[in-house]
């Protein structure tokens, strides 16, 4: 177990990766990707807080020079912690893809016979064609499920989400190792997809701001972030370069 930082969101700790469905020690490599895209991730936050603090600790820096400080070093690892979301879901696509054209072709292949034919047009002259899927997968009968599920689903009369989920239980029984691998991937793909965004939403919060007071009050008015910052410095250069 990865150590926990308390500074930056638990969602973003790669042990997370250990929980979601189809993980288990068989599956683990294959979705190492997303635990090692987490764990950059997490170590790169834990240093933008550390560069912080160590930066508004340093005597020779104004508090504006250590907020530029800890910005510059956040931005500059940016990159390459995206860079490994970004990989990881690739692959996990093409395994993905890789997975799901096995299992689709060898249930076409099933149905590709005469009484293939036969038994498609028969569970599309039936009024309850859930409850004969059902019986079909509760005895085993792959004559039957291979026939309906290895073809388009209007043949046999079910609906695009019925055959779906039909599909996924046959292969479940038929590949349970392949489900298993899909399944784990399919997570850890969607896992590293929807919090991938949360990386530049801790970044700008480790990096943080400055307040900003009104003289009269005392009172905080706004927070400067760093690119205020930088825009005031930018300015003063140019007046620098003017006179130079």
């Amino acid at each position: 177990m990865a150590e926990i930082d308390t500074r930056i969101t638990p969602a973003l700790h790669p042990d997370n990766i250990a929980s979601l469905d189809g993980f288990n020690d068989e599956t683990a490599p294959l979705v190492a990707d997303a635990t090692e895209a987490l764990t950059a991730a997490y170590g790169y936050l834990g240093s933008i807080h550390d560069v912080r603090a160590a930066a508004f600790a340093d005597p020779t820096l104004t508090k504006e020079a250590a907020l530029l400080k800890a910005d510059d070093h956040a931005q500059a690892k940016l990159a390459g912690v995206t860079r490994k979301f970004d990989a990881a879901i690739a692959r996990f696509d093409k395994t993905i893809a890789a997975y799901n054209t096995d299992l689709e072709s060898s249930v076409k292949q099933l149905a590709s016979t005469t009484v293939s034919g036969e038994v498609r047009s028969l569970m599309l002259k039936s009024d309850d064609r859930v409850s004969l899927m059902e019986k079909a997968l509760a005895e085993g009968d792959d004559e039957v499920l291979s026939a309906v599920l290895g073809a388009p689903p209007m043949l046999s009369g079910l609906s695009k989400e019925i055959h779906a989920v039909f599909l996924r239980k046959y292969n479940e029984h038929r590949k349970p190792e392949t489900t298993q691998r899909l399944r784990a991937l399919q997570s850890a793909k969607a896992y590293l997809e929807e919090k991938g965004g949360l990386v530049l939403k801790e970044m700008e919060k480790a990096v943080g701001g400055l307040p900003v007071t009104d003289e009269r009050t005392g009172r905080v008015i706004r927070t400067d972030g760093p690119q205020a910052i930088r825009a005031k410095r930018d300015a003063s250069a140019k007046v620098y370069a003017k006179h130079a």
